[in-house]
């Protein structure tokens, strides 16, 4: 059986920094995952949740979530997978300490325009 998925890259603010976007499988997460840096098997997502933000100091972070969002339901959950994700890169990996919160608008939305 083929594991089959999506695979989305944005770049937030500039091209040095990317959110990785997943829709698909365990098989081909952890596939993605390894690609770009992160331990084999550390990335997963739970049967129970509807996505899940994962991000190391060394590595972009990843969104995943089982498949495109359509509904109301899976467009939230993207949206507050995107919020982890950008706050990983403004706050952990570029240590800003200001008030980001326009940035951090613009970057939610970059997301969110990609994947849908």
């Amino acid at each position: 059986m083929t594991k089959k998925g999506t695979t989305i890259t944005v770049p937030i603010l500039n091209d040095e920094y990317r959110v990785i976007v997943v829709f698909g499988d365990n098989a081909y997460l952890n596939r993605v995952a390894v690609k770009w840096g992160y331990p084999e098997g550390q990335v997963f997502l739970a049967d129970f949740r509807r996505g899940a933000c994962f991000y190391r100091r060394e590595c972009h972070p990843i969104i995943a979530v089982p498949k495109k969002p359509k509904s109301p339901e899976e467009i939230a959950t993207l949206a507050h997978e995107a919020i982890h994700a950008v706050y990983d890169i403004l706050f952990n990996k570029l240590e800003e300490k200001t008030q980001a919160e326009e940035i951090v608008c613009h970057s939610v939305a970059a997301i969110i325009r990609k994947v849908l």
